[in-house]
């Protein structure tokens, strides 16, 4: 059976309006992923860290609960799990302030071996070009490879991490170069590396990485650069909290891949309509969480998927 693996960290996300506390739910980008995925019967493991603490337990428990295996997240005893802190805007768009219990400490995330050539590997975000977790992170990514395994990978990257972009700049380009299929949206680029379009994007990419990239401009537009450029118009719509609508496309781009049956050897010569119909699901999956505080499909939609 086909699984996907996401990688990244566990936090409990409290969100914040009008200067007031209004919702706190388990999150963290890959986590959220990992939940849409298991909600829609996708065999889906997270690779994490968490705290012995009562959050660490609680967020463990949800994860059971919608059938995200957890064998693959470490517990450390000597710090506290993580918060981040969500403000949302007028527009329902979230800044962000987090609070890390374990900065600069050696990571103790244990990577799997059983990676098969059939399984999706889902990572990104902070975690992903943390320094000191990079040579097992890297190492894993590459036999994912050897595996044949298809790696997606999002960088998320947020506006308060631009001060250490000279430091990370070659790991995400070094994540862009292993992975098969990059994501990120028109923010990501813009901090990254100055682009404000998706050739933009793609060129700057270019000498390193020939990944499929997938470029999101919130409620602009999604555009897919693979053997060409294929750009899509997404419907509008009034958000209640858009901080999940990345992490669900994302989520939606490895359900699709498992769904319509598409290995590594296939998504490089992928058809126009196949294409087209992933961005469609991607974008109905992302809008859908965008109308609550949830970060991830509700049960009800996801049965509405479910093979």
């Amino acid at each position: 059976m086909r699984k996907v693996y996401t990688i990244g960290d566990c936090v409990l996300d409290l969100f914040f309006e009008g200067g007031k506390p209004v919702e706190a739910r388990p999150g963290g980008a890959f986590l959220n992923s990992s939940i849409s995925l298991g909600r829609l019967g996708i065999n889906v493991s997270l690779i994490s860290e968490l705290g012995e603490d009562r959050v660490g337990m609680q967020i463990i428990k949800f994860l059971e609960q919608n059938d995200v295996l957890t064998n693959n997240i470490s517990r450390f005893t000597n710090t506290n799990s993580n918060l981040a802190l969500a403000f949302l805007d007028e527009q329902k768009n979230a800044d962000y302030s987090f609070y890390k219990t374990r900065k600069g400490l050696k990571s103790c995330i244990v990577f799997p071996d059983d990676v098969q050539e059939s399984d999706v590997v889902l990572f990104g975000s902070f975690l992903a070009i943390k320094k000191e977790f990079r040579a097992d992170l890297t190492a894993f990514l590459q036999l994912c490879k050897e595996k044949g395994a298809i790696v997606i990978y999002d960088p998320n990257f947020r506006e308060q991490h631009v001060p250490l972009l000279h430091k990370v700049l070659p790991f995400i380009e070094e994540n862009m170069a292993l992975a098969d299929i990059v994501k990120g949206s028109n923010e990501d680029f813009e901090l990254i590396c100055a682009a404000k379009s998706i050739r933009e994007a793609k060129l700057w990419m270019q000498p390193f990485s020939s990944a499929i990239l997938i470029y999101t401009a919130n409620k602009n537009a999604v555009s897919v650069f693979a053997d060409k450029e294929f750009a899509y118009s997404v419907p509008q719509i009034q958000p209640v909290s858009t901080v999940g609508a990345g992490d669900t496309f994302n989520a939606a781009i490895a359900f699709y891949l498992i769904t319509a049956n598409l290995y590594k050897s296939e998504i490089m010569n992928v058809k126009e309509e196949q294409i087209k119909e992933m961005v469609q699901i991607a974008v109905r999956f992302s809008q859908h969480v965008c109308m609550g505080y949830d970060n991830f499909l509700s049960v009800n939609f996801a049965n509405k998927f479910k093979k």
